[in-house]
C-alpha cells in the first residue's frame, strides 16, 4: 500500500508542478503586473524563481527540480555574500580544490588564473565560490607594471550589475568605490566610467538610451550578458541609439573606452581618441572590462603602479590592449583609469590607485551572488 501511494505520488507531483508552470506562463508572473514572460527566455526563466525552488524543496526526494536563481535589476541591494565562502591564500597551489569545485558547480573550464601563476610579491588571492558566482582576485607583476585581476563566472546575467551613486541616474553624489560596493553588497567590484563627470558616450540605463553623443566608443551590456559595441559615430542619433539597445535587449552601457578586443582580434587604437590619454601615446594607469571565452565569464584588469616599491611603469593604450589580448579576451573594453582605477573585492581595496588613495566617483560595475539572504 505504501508502494502504491509513492507511485500514485509522483504523477500527482508532475501534474501539480505542469499546472503551475502552466498558470504562470498563461497567466503572469507573479510580482510582475500581471505581464505575461517574454517566449525567447529559457523554461526555468518564464516563471518566478521562489516559486520555483518552493516547489523544488517540497518535492525533495519525489522529483527533482534545479533551483535557479536571478537578480531583479529594480533591486539596487544584491543578496550578501556568505563570509565563509571567501578564503584567503598566498599560494596559488591552493586553489586546486576550489577551480576543481567551480567546474563542478557553475562549468568553469579556462581561466585565466592557474595554479602556476606567479603573484605579486607580498600580495594575496581572494576568492569567492557559491552555486551562482565564482570569483578570483589576484596581482601579479607584468613588465614592471602591477595587474590587479578579478575573475568572475557567474550563473545568470543579472549578476553582473551596474550601480549609480545614491542609485539614482544623475545624481551629483560621489563616493569612493569600497564604499559603493559594501552598499550593494558586491562579491567583487570595479570604477566604471564616471558617466557623471563628462558629457560624452551614449549612456544607457535600464534599457533606455539617457544621454546621447557618438563622440566615443560605447560598450552596451544586454540580458544576456553579452558585449555590443558601437564604435564613435556608428549610430547617428538618439533615436538610432535607442532602436539598437531595443532590438538587442540591451539592459546599460559604459562610455569610456575606447574598444581594445572585439570578436578575438586586437582592435588598433586611434591616435585621435579623444579620452584615455591616447592621443600623445601616454602612459598612465588603466583600467578595463573583459568578456572571456563561454558563457558568462569575465575579468576585471587595472594597471597602475607601486612606487614604494619602485614599480612606476604603466602601458599606453595600445601596450594595455595587447595585454587585455594576451589573457585571452574575447571583447575588451578601455575603462576611466588613472585614480578612478580601482577593484574591490569583500569591500576591500586590492590595487594601489593613483596617488595612493581612491578618488571619489559616479558608479560601479560589479558582480553579486544571486542566493537570497538566509538560504
Amino acid at each position: 500500500m505504501i508502494l502504491l501511494t509513492f507511485f500514485l505520488a509522483i504523477p500527482a507531483a508532475w501534474l501539480t508542478v505542469n499546472f503551475l508552470m502552466w498558470g504562470v506562463l498563461h497567466v503572469g508572473v507573479p510580482g510582475g503586473g500581471g505581464q505575461s514572460a517574454p517566449m525567447e527566455l529559457g523554461i526555468l526563466d518564464r516563471y518566478d524563481m521562489h516559486l520555483t525552488n518552493q516547489i523544488s524543496s517540497a518535492l525533495e526526494g519525489v522529483l527533482s527540480i534545479e533551483k535557479v536563481y536571478w537578480l531583479n535589476d529594480d533591486d539596487q541591494i544584491a543578496p550578501e555574500p556568505d563570509q565563509d565562502k571567501f578564503m584567503t591564500t598566498t599560494n596559488p597551489a591552493d586553489l586546486q580544490g576550489f577551480l576543481e569545485e567551480a567546474k563542478d558547480l557553475l562549468g568553469v573550464e579556462d581561466t585565466v588564473f592557474n595554479t602556476e601563476v606567479k603573484i605579486y610579491a607580498g600580495s594575496e588571492i581572494t576568492c569567492y565560490l557559491d552555486e551562482t558566482i565564482m570569483c578570483i582576485t589576484w596581482k601579479e607583476l607584468i613588465d614592471g607594471t602591477v595587474y590587479t585581476m578579478s575573475e568572475v563566472k557567474i550563473a545568470h546575467p543579472s549578476q553582473f550589475r551596474r550601480f549609480l551613486a545614491d542609485g539614482v541616474y544623475g545624481s551629483d553624489k560621489q563616493y569612493i568605490t569600497t564604499q559603493m560596493a559594501a552598499t550593494v553588497n558586491a562579491v567583487t567590484a570595479s570604477s566604471g566610467d564616471f558617466y557623471k563627470f563628462r558629457t560624452a558616450g551614449i549612456k544607457t540605463y535600464d534599457g533606455q538610451v539617457m544621454h546621447f553623443n557618438n563622440s566615443i566608443d560605447t560598450l552596451f551590456i544586454t540580458e544576456a550578458g553579452e558585449f555590443l559595441f558601437a564604435y564613435r559615430r556608428e549610430l547617428g542619433d538618439k533615436a538610432a541609439a535607442q532602436k539598437f539597445v531595443d532590438e538587442n535587449n540591451v539592459r546599460f552601457s559604459l562610455s569610456f573606452g575606447p574598444v581594445l578586443v572585439q570578436d578575438g582580434q586586437l582592435v588598433k587604437i586611434p591616435q585621435d581618441y579623444p579620452l584615455g590619454e591616447v592621443k600623445n601615446n601616454e602612459f598612465y594607469p588603466r583600467a578595463a572590462i573583459a568578456k572571456m571565452p563561454g558563457q558568462l565569464h569575465y575579468l576585471m584588469v587595472v594597471a597602475s603602479q607601486d612606487p614604494d616599491r619602485g614599480y612606476e611603469r604603466v602601458p599606453n593604450m595600445t601596450q594595455f590592449g595587447k595585454q587585455l589580448y594576451a589573457f585571452g579576451a574575447e571583447q575588451a573594453y578601455a575603462l576611466d583609469g588613472g585614480q578612478t582605477a580601482v577593484i574591490v573585492t569583500n569591500d576591500k581595496l586590492i590595487n594601489r590607485p593613483s596617488y595612493g588613495y581612491q578618488r571619489a566617483i559616479s558608479d560601479i560595475i560589479y558582480f553579486a551572488t544571486a542566493i537570497p539572504d538566509g538560504e
